[in-house]
């Protein structure tokens, strides 16, 4: 059965970020992070082994945006980009800032976003950390809406559970739960906990993906081979 935010839950995530901008501005801080080398090593991860350049890209949690330069930089800016917020003020700013003919913003919750049409790759990065009355529901509900609006592949990160202190606000995730019910939706899973971060990441992709992802890799490893 499928879990969606409650009126409450939503209103407090909104007013959280929007608080955050009023006080800190574009600051990665606003976002939640605390550096944005740090914020860049997320990107890094959960685009790692994905084709980018040439993609329509879906960016859910998108904040302010920061993941369209990081974007630019990995693709020589040739790709389409959506991002999608709870938080208005944010995509407002977001949209000040990266927006464009094909560097897109939309304010709401993609699932209620009946209208929104696939695209090659959906990202999300930190937006499943907040503490609510059912995490493990809604997360498990908002992977399949994720995967459904996924072409090639889905990336999201999560707080792990392995760890020695958890704060009261978030919500920490068992690797090994998600990356189980990550397989009920395909048999193309890739969970990294590798990074030196408090968190894991998981890729899911289509078999069709796979495919060239798995030639994309031979490539890569006999290239390294040869040289």
């Amino acid at each position: 059965m499928d879990r969606y935010l409650t009126d409450d839950e939503a209103n407090r995530i909104r007013d959280l970020y929007e608080s955050r901008l009023k006080d800190s501005g574009t600051d990665v801080k606003t976002v939640g992070w605390g550096s944005k080398k740090d914020q860049m090593l997320r990107f890094h991860v959960l685009t790692r082994g994905v084709k980018l350049q040439g993609r329509s890209v879906m960016d859910i949690g998108c904040g302010l945006g920061d993941l369209v330069p990081f974007l630019d930089q990995q693709t020589d800016g040739q790709y389409e980009y959506l991002g999608i917020d709870l938080a208005p003020k944010l995509v407002e700013t977001a949209r000040g800032i990266h927006g464009g003919p094909r560097r897109r913003f939309l304010a709401g919750d993609i699932l209620q976003l009946d209208d929104l049409a696939p695209v090659d790759v959906v990202l999300m990065s930190g937006a499943l950390s907040f503490r609510i009355g059912d995490n493990i529901s809604f997360t498990q509900t908002m992977l399949r809406r994720m995967f459904s609006l996924s072409r090639e592949v889905m990336a999201v990160n999560f707080l792990t559970s392995y760890v020695d202190y958890q704060a009261e606000k978030n919500f920490h995730y068992s690797p090994e739960s998600l990356f189980t019910f990550s397989k009920s939706l395909t048999r193309w899973v890739t969970l990294l906990h590798d990074y030196p971060l408090w968190e894991f990441t998981l890729q899911l992709r289509s078999e069709a993906r796979q495919e060239s992802y798995v030639t994309d890799n031979m490539a890569i490893e006999k290239k390294k081979g040869g040289d």
